[in-house]
């Protein structure tokens, strides 16, 4: 058996990265662990008579020698950051991507995947999942779980002005209060392993994807 496991966050070895990488190592299985953001590639070009034949996108961009690998693989593992309570831009363009296999047959069809993400919202990271989902499922893959982490790791907490803007999610959390005694430490920037329920919730995930 073997895994393929995707991170879309643009953070290395952030939160995202680690619960991929976790669901893979636990699995005990051969994988592979790739970063989205690090490769480059582009929406879906709207050539479909370059892909139907066989089912294979032919866009020579970085994310072409994963399409066999994608097929080849006995599960997926994805991994996405919130960005506007949904999937970012890396997952969902990769994600397009595949709609090369949607021509007459779905080779995706049955193929087991699970989704991790964690935002600063807990809601906001089920959300994201949902949308992964949702993309998946059109291509017939079989969904088999989902972990998703509310981090309350805001954005404000490294632009430089979150002590004094009113716009993003530090003011909406913590109000005129926490804008003027609020130090931003490193304690405030949670870590997955650090909840019990997330821990065991990868672990089953794991179980899961080993199983099947």
């Amino acid at each position: 058996m073997t895994l393929l496991g995707f991170s879309a966050s643009a953070v290395k070895n952030g939160n995202v990265d680690r619960m991929v990488r976790a669901v893979l190592e636990k699995s005990a299985e051969p994988y592979e662990f790739v970063r989205l953001s690090e490769l480059a590639y582009s929406p879906c070009r709207a050539c479909p008579h370059q892909c139907a034949k066989d089912n294979l996108c032919t866009l020579d961009d970085d994310l072409k020698p994963y399409y066999p690998k994608i097929l080849a693989a006995d599960a997926l593992v994805l991994g996405t950051p919130v960005y506007f309570d949904s999937m970012n831009g890396f997952m969902s363009v990769f994600l397009e991507r595949l709609w090369s296999f949607r021509h007459c047959r779905f080779p995706l069809e049955g193929k087991p995947f699970v989704v991790v993400s964690t935002g600063d919202k807990q809601d906001a990271a089920e959300l994201a999942i949902e949308a992964v989902k949702r993309r998946m499922i059109a291509y017939r893959a079989s969904f088999v779980g989902s972990v998703s982490f509310g981090s309350t790791i805001f954005p404000c907490y490294t632009c430089g002005y979150g002590h004094r803007c009113k716009v993003g999610g530090f003011f909406e959390r913590y109000g005129e209060e926490g804008i003027r005694t609020l130090k931003i430490t490193p304690d405030l920037f949670k870590r997955w392993e650090d909840f019990p329920e997330i821990a065991s919730g990868i672990d089953r995930l794991a179980e899961k994807i080993s199983d099947r």
